[in-house]
């Protein structure tokens, strides 16, 4: 059993140890301890006041470079993209307003907009695998299939995109990716095909499972998005966030030669993302954007060449006056002896005024024509 005394001992020791504190701190510790407290607490004050002003700078800097570039941008993109039809794939988690501002973006670069179409959630999904590898096995009359199902549904969804709006197969097709059950695409606007490129506008914002309630199909259907991209053979140009584990980081780092385009919702984009076109529709695949797996954060725009065939007619050269001589003929028909055909030659098919090409102008009268000149007839003897 403890002695009385040990209590006693202790007790004494802890008052007295409480005292000498209180006599220290209230004595020659008191001005050296308030000082580095209050040392302290203004350094943590004049640090928060600096990092205040940092990111008011930062974001007066960041606001006039916005304002910056939206007002180059109209300048910039203006006919980049004349001519060229253009329809938006819109995946899982693109927002209407990206999808909008892009579209408005589109056509004031030149182009026209064929229609959106959204692709559901039904393309990737681990649990449509199933309804997707029978679909895809009843392609064969309309695309070439392929071992895996998922580039011959693509391989059909160009079709929908890109085939003129009679097409039957197109048609069919259609219906069947609308199907009721299993749809694998919604047609937000009208499509009008066919189309030159495509935009696919990917998931806008990151989405942060919550702990505890992650998705654990999440690496599978970020496989079949990127497969998705990847199986697209028209020129296709993907903008979407670029963070570390989204799908444009994913095919960035697959280096697949899909042409992408970061932050859909910073001004570069608006600006990236109808050179990027251009660069596509040239031939060539890029990455740009803000985020640090781009190559440029700015990038330029391609000229595209123009394929329309140029008129036959402009590129012959006509038989000038005093070019034509004595059994020249045009179409088989030769002209009067001393006599030229003015404008272009008949050989195409083309018929200017009378005596500038025409069948009148170069065959004349028969009182016209002397000895020598064929006339697609025999020539008469002697002294007839």
């Amino acid at each position: 059993m403890v002695d009385f005394r040990y209590h006693l001992v202790s007790l004494i020791a802890v008052f007295m140890a409480l005292g000498v504190g209180i006599i220290l701190g209230a004595g020659p510790l008191q001005n050296s301890i308030g000082s580095v407290l209050t040392n302290q607490v203004d350094s943590l004050r004049e640090s928060r006041n600096e990092a205040w002003a940092q990111a008011e700078e930062a974001e007066r800097e960041s606001q006039a470079y916005r304002e910056g570039l939206e007002s180059l941008t109209t300048d910039m993109i203006t006919g980049s993209l004349d001519g060229q039809a253009i329809v938006i794939v819109a995946l899982p988690g693109a927002s209407d307003d990206a999808i909008a501002a892009h579209s408005e973006n589109l056509m004031l670069s030149g182009a026209e907009i064929q229609g959106v179409v959204e692709i559901t959630d039904n393309f990737f999904s681990p649990a449509t695998a199933s309804y997707r590898n029978a679909l895809s096995g009843q392609l064969g009359s309309y695309v070439e299939t392929s071992d895996n199902p998922m580039e011959t549904l693509v391989a059909g969804l160009e079709l929908i995109l890109m085939t003129d709006d009679e097409s039957t197969g197109a048609a069919t097709l259609l219906e069947l990716y609308q199907s009721s059950d299993n749809p694998l695409i919604e047609v937000r606007e009208s499509l009008v095909s066919p189309s030159d490129a495509i935009l696919v506008v990917g998931p806008t914002e990151v989405e942060v499972p919550v702990e505890g309630e992650e998705d654990p199909d999440a690496e599978t259907i970020l496989a079949n998005k990127v497969e998705f991209m990847t199986a697209i053979e028209t020129p296709a140009v993907l903008v979407s966030t670029g963070d570390s584990g989204t799908l444009l980081d994913a095919v960035r780092a697959d280096d697949n030669g899909v042409s992408t385009v970061d932050s859909p919702e910073d001004s570069t984009s608006f600006i990236n993302v109808p050179f990027a076109l251009t660069q596509e529709l040239s031939g060539a695949t890029v990455a740009w954007g803000i985020t640090d797996s781009a190559e440029l954060v700015l990038g330029e725009r391609a000229e595209l060449e123009n394929f329309a065939a140029a008129d036959p007619s402009e590129s012959e050269e006509g038989v000038t006056e005093g070019e034509a001589t004595e059994g020249d003929s045009v179409d088989g028909d030769a002209p009067v002896d001393g006599e030229t055909v003015e404008g272009e030659a008949i050989d195409g098919g083309e018929a200017g005024t009378e005596g500038e090409g025409t069948l009148a102008g170069v065959l004349g009268s028969e009182d016209q024509q002397t000895d020598g000149d064929s006339a697609g007839e025999d020539q008469p003897a002697d002294g007839e």
